[in-house]
């Protein structure tokens, strides 16, 4: 009984998948069916961001990733190592990253699979330190107004005008 079983099995499936037709796409030909869930890669607005570095904390592969020099901070995406999460989305305060549903994403050069977004640093009056992007300083100041005798400096002076400022009200004087 086994033994015919076994043999009529074979049967069975060619007739039910008769019924149902063939269920896989011929991929590089017809278009794959995808899901509304479906992430891909991450596309940058160069003229949203504002180089503050949320999605590069974010980002659990580190494939955004920040390259600094004396004068210049540079936001880089490696697509190669991103894992399509989508946390840096989640997580841009000016919405400058979407998702895209594009995964077709082989090249045969290395430099392909990376996009660089460049930003100028400001420099502190004070100090002459560089700090935030200029892009940054100008959402700070949209963000809070209060910040405008503290905006040409960086965190470190502006922290201490700050105190400075809030002992001579409180205390009469500076306390260093």
């Amino acid at each position: 009984m086994n033994f015919i079983r076994k043999a009529v099995k074979p049967a069975e499936l060619l007739i039910i998948a008769g019924k149902t037709k063939r269920v896989t796409v011929k991929y590089p030909f017809e278009k794959p069916i995808l899901s509304p869930e479906f992430r891909g890669s991450i596309e940058i607005n160069h003229e949203k961001c504002i180089g503050c570095g949320a999605c590069v904390n974010a980002c659990p592969p580190n494939a955004l990733e920040f390259v600094e020099s004396s004068d210049k901070r540079t936001l880089r995406y490696n697509i190669g190592r991103c894992i399509f999460c989508w946390r840096c989305i989640d997580v841009c305060p000016v919405n400058a990253i979407t998702g895209t549903r594009n995964f077709e994403l082989a090249t045969n050069d290395p430099l392909d699979l990376y996009s660089y977004i460049v930003h100028s640093k400001t420099k502190c009056t004070s100090c002459s330190k560089t700090g935030e992007t200029v892009k940054m300083r100008k959402y700070i100041m949209q963000r809070s107004p209060v910040t405008e005798n503290y905006i040409n400096n960086c965190p470190d002076c502006r922290r201490e005008k700050f105190i400075n400022a809030l002992s001579v009200r409180k205390v009469g004087f500076v306390a260093k």
